[in-house]
This record gives C-alpha cells, structure tokens and sequence, in this order.
C-alpha cells in the first residue's frame, strides 16, 4: 500500500487503503523533540493500520520554529485530512490523534485549544510518552530545555494551562524508561483534565523506552496498541478492536 503526499506546505501523508472498511480514522504527529523529526516516522504504523482498514495521515510541522508556528502546520494538516475523508465520502468517520513526545504535546494542544465544531473535533487523543508541562522541572534534560526555551519563551503552550470542559477523551501512555519528562507531570494533567469533566485515563507500560511505538513488532508496542485499540472502541461507539 502506497503512502501519498496530500499536502507538502505543510507535509501531510496519507494512506487511504482501497479496503477502507474501519468505522474510524487516525491522525499521527511525530516527535523529534520539536526540533527535528517527519511523519514518515509513523509510516510502519500507518501500514499496520492500513491492513485493518484504516485510513490515516501522518502531519508535518516546520521543525526548529516557534510553537504558533508549530501548531498553525499541525491546526492546518489536520483540517486537509478532514477535507480529503469529506471528499471521499467518509466525513462522517471519528478522528483519533495519536502523537509520540513531541508530538504528543502538539496532539494535546490541538485537542485542548479548539475551538471546534461539533462535527469536527477529534474523537479523542492517544498522547505516547510526551510532556505534562512545558515548565522547568528539577533535572530537566539540557537539550529539552534549551528546544522549549527556543519553542516557547513564555511557556504560554504548557498544556496544563490549556486545560477546558469538553475536550474529547484522553489516552496518556508513559513508559517505565522514559529519558525526558516526569511521570507525575502526566499524572498532574490527567487528574486536572478529569476535574474539569473530562475523561483521561494513564497507562504505564514498564519495559517500554522513549520513542517505542513507532515500531509495530515488539512486546511493548503491541501491549500499547490493545490499550488504544479498547480506547478507540471507548470514543467510537460500535467500532470493533482493531
């Protein structure tokens, strides 16, 4: 199955199986540390995906900018994606989020900052290993403080600020060999999240490192995706496991 270019400004890749049987729709955002990165790092599972039926898009973001930026290319890609699945007859399908590090952060706002129509929000959010704050924290890994000091002086991005009634559902996934940010800043924002009226929900797959789901064929990876494919089916009202 091919993967194609729906949009190169910003990059959005697709792969819109001939089979497209699935009653839901994915939506990848990289990491890279906001820094560097692709949506080609998703293609494996987009190709997972794919053979169940699955139509997704991988976004891309202009790596190295700001966070306005950042989340004007993710805001834009998105809303291609929906466009394509409202020309292919399929606009009427839910759209999962589901970013690693970096990108989970992007997913989060993307889900948090809205303002949506009905029709059109996500239907939820699976955010991999990813921050539960911009602010510093004790110990903060030099690299990740110097990208979030260049992405966003005033830390104006940090999600917890962002915090609303209404957001779709919430997947967090921490990993028991995370390198870059705190468990309990997770914890922190799923617990905020909950008590605005929103569903969120942490899980914690021990052996896992940092970066782990891109990859479709380990342990971990798998044990990642039962968890999203019984959220999926959560949001999704008569969507099968996948």
């Amino acid at each position: 199955m091919k993967i194609v270019s729906l949009s190169s400004e910003p990059r959005v890749d697709l792969l819109h199986p001939s089979s497209a049987a699935a009653p839901y729709a994915l939506c990848f955002v990289h990491g890279g540390g906001w820094r560097s990165g692709s949506p080609a790092a998703w293609h494996a599972q987009m190709r997972h995906a794919a053979a169940k039926g699955v139509v997704s898009a991988s976004l891309g973001y202009r790596t190295g900018e700001r966070l306005a930026d950042l989340m004007a290319d993710v805001s834009s890609g998105y809303r291609r994606f929906l466009a394509h699945l409202d020309a292919s007859g399929l606009g009427d399908l839910p759209v999962v989020l589901i970013g690693s590090s970096a990108g989970a952060h992007l997913a989060t706002l993307l889900n948090l900052t809205g303002p949506w129509d009905s029709s059109r929000a996500p239907a939820g959010c699976v955010a991999l290993n990813g921050p539960g704050t911009l602010k510093p924290w004790p110990d903060m890994d030099q690299d990740i403080a110097a990208a979030i000091a260049h992405l966003d002086p005033s830390l104006s991005g940090s999600p917890e600020d962002h915090v609303r009634a209404g957001a779709a559902p919430f997947l967090f996934v921490v990993v028991g060999k995370e390198r870059f940010f705190p468990h309990e800043h997770v914890y922190a924002l799923a617990e905020k999240l909950r008590a605005a009226g929103n569903r969120a929900r942490v899980v914690l797959l021990p052996d896992a490192e940092h970066g782990f789901f891109y990859r479709t064929d380990t342990e971990s990876s798998q044990a990642a995706q039962a968890e999203i494919d019984a959220f999926i089916l959560s949001v999704s009202p008569g969507t099968m496991s996948t």
